[in-house]
């Protein structure tokens, strides 16, 4: 529901006014006279393209800008009418919590109950308070019985989930969220979604949301605070469509429906082949031969050369774990993963990571130099090519994934978006045979969304195969010619992309073959 302006007269809760900041190093500022407004038990989305400043203005809220992140700040935050300009991040812990981009820079435990009260604690609450209110977050964020759990063995929705409940233990006047369910599945991103509009309906707690995917919440939203390129605040109502009017997705979307990925009928070479895997997490606490309940548990999947294939499923499934499995991160215990005709084990890994390359959930974890032209730099140290066609293909990933303007600053002081397209481009510079993508479009909007998927489609083309996690099953459709279904720790569903869906909108109940 959009607010008409005689509603945007009355008194906020939370007030940015006439504020710029640039950060510690950068000639050129965020945004620059930004002012919007939040009020008491509202729902508020902060929009816009990717890098044009919407995390900077929750770390603004929040007092990171500019208590952690340095670089000069002008303006005010005011809080109840009262400038808290000055007042650093930790004493701001009482009026409002904040979940960032990655859920794991929040971690201060080990385990999912001692990261819920780790806050609490800290604040002296009684133990059985704690117990209750431990118990009530874990059932909101749909994880009851989660408790004992190690965070380490979480999928990177599962930490998302927790990381918000860590926050709503502490009952805050007002939450900020920066990108709460990129990394969820469609039905955990409606169970966070229906637990934001809660706490605000029901707690009056005061939310303030930076979202790319609204479609499931932009009906209960109450204010839209959008930005463009350069950081400006512009007319809220439109920028959740385009600029004629209509709905981006569903456009675009409409213009793919019907189109079905045909295989031309050659059989092609197996690249990549897993046979009856079977891999589990030690419990917490235990010894390595105590076991709690299987990851997964007779997994068989085969990859051929030049495919582009979806794996989906729930949260917590296994996805990931997988990807872990194949890179020799983790080890299984019975069954085998067969790259190239040899098992993974045969390779060193130095050799392996030449023919395969991965794209973290978390781009920082992939983060090693200090600047972006660094980064994809470093990416090429031991490719033995010339000086000169080095800084070539550098080059031209800058160019392509549009961060040219970037390369002298950090990579980890972009956008999340940002930093998803450096992490790609790491990827691309050495051509790997095989490419593995875990949630490859997570904080990106649409444009740089649709422009990455082509260039992941051109590189099939190419002969490079590609293998996504997402749970976005609309890029699905578009974009990948083949669908994994896992559950229960095995391969539920083996289709092609329009098989696929014509199986999903029958319900999806039967266990489909591998194809």
């Amino acid at each position: 529901m959009y607010q008409s302006i005689k509603e945007m007269d009355k008194k906020a809760i939370l007030e940015i006014r006439h504020a710029s900041y640039c950060y510690e190093g950068e000639k050129l500022p965020v945004w620059e006279h930004l002012s919007c407004r939040f009020f008491e038990g509202k729902i508020h989305v902060v929009t816009g393209p990717s890098g044009c400043g919407k995390s900077s203005v929750l770390y603004l809220l929040d007092g990171l800008i500019p208590h952690v992140y340095e670089g000069k700040v002008e303006g005010e935050v005011l809080l109840d009418g009262t400038d808290i300009t000055a007042v650093p991040p930790r004493e701001r812990c009482g009026s409002m919590g904040f979940v960032m981009q990655n859920p794991e820079s929040q971690f201060c435990t080990f385990t999912v109950e001692e990261e819920l009260a780790f806050g609490m604690e800290n604040m002296g609450m009684d133990p059985e308070i704690m117990s209750v209110r431990i118990k009530e977050a874990l059932e909101f964020v749909g994880m009851p019985g989660y408790e004992k759990t190690e965070l380490v063995h979480l999928s990177g929705g599962e930490k998302q989930k927790i990381a918000i409940a860590s926050l709503i233990v502490m009952k805050p006047r007002i939450l900020l969220l920066d990108e709460p369910t990129a990394n969820l599945d469609p039905k955990s991103r409606k169970q966070i979604f229906d637990l934001i509009v809660r706490l605000s309906r029901k707690e009056g707690m005061t939310i303030v949301l930076v979202e790319h995917n609204i479609e499931e919440i932009k009906e209960e939203v109450d204010y839209f605070v959008s930005l463009d390129r350069n950081g400006n605040v512009i007319d809220n109502a439109k920028r959740i469509r385009g600029d004629d009017g209509e709905k981006r997705e569903e456009t675009f979307f409409f213009e793919q429906r019907g189109k079905q990925h045909k295989e031309s009928g050659e059989t092609k070479e197996e690249v990549l082949k897993i046979e009856d895997l079977y891999f589990s997490y030690s419990s917490p606490g235990k010894k390595e031969k105590t076991k709690k309940k299987e990851i997964l548990n007779g997994l068989n999947l085969t990859v051929r050369n030049g495919e582009f294939v979806a794996i989906v499923g729930e949260n917590g499934v296994g996805k990931t774990t997988l990807m872990r499995l194949i890179f020799r991160i983790c080890v299984h215990d019975r069954g085998k993963i067969t790259l190239f005709g040899k098992p993974v084990e045969a390779y060193r890994k130095k050799d392996l990571y030449h023919m395969i390359g991965l794209v973290f959930q978390n781009p920082e974890s992939q983060f090693v130099k200090n600047t972006v032209y660094d980064e994809l730099m470093f990416s090429l140290k031991k490719v033995k090519i010339s000086q000169k066609e080095k800084e070539e293909r550098v080059s031209e990933m800058l160019k392509r994934f549009h961060l040219e303007k970037e390369k002298d600053k950090s990579p980890f002081v972009l956008s999340q978006g940002q930093k998803r397209r450096l992490s790609v481009a790491d990827m691309l510079l050495t051509h790997q045979k095989i490419l593995f993508l875990d949630e490859p479009t997570y904080g990106q909007d649409f444009e740089n969304r649709q422009e990455l998927m082509k260039d992941m489609r051109r590189l099939t083309e190419e002969g490079i195969t590609i293998v996504m996690i997402t749970h976005d099953l609309e890029l699905v459709r578009q974009y990948a010619k083949r669908v994994v279904e896992i559950g229960q720790g095995r391969v539920q569903c083996d289709l092609s992309t329009g098989e696929y869906f014509a199986w999903k909108e029958k319900g999806g109940a039967d266990r489909c073959l591998t194809i």
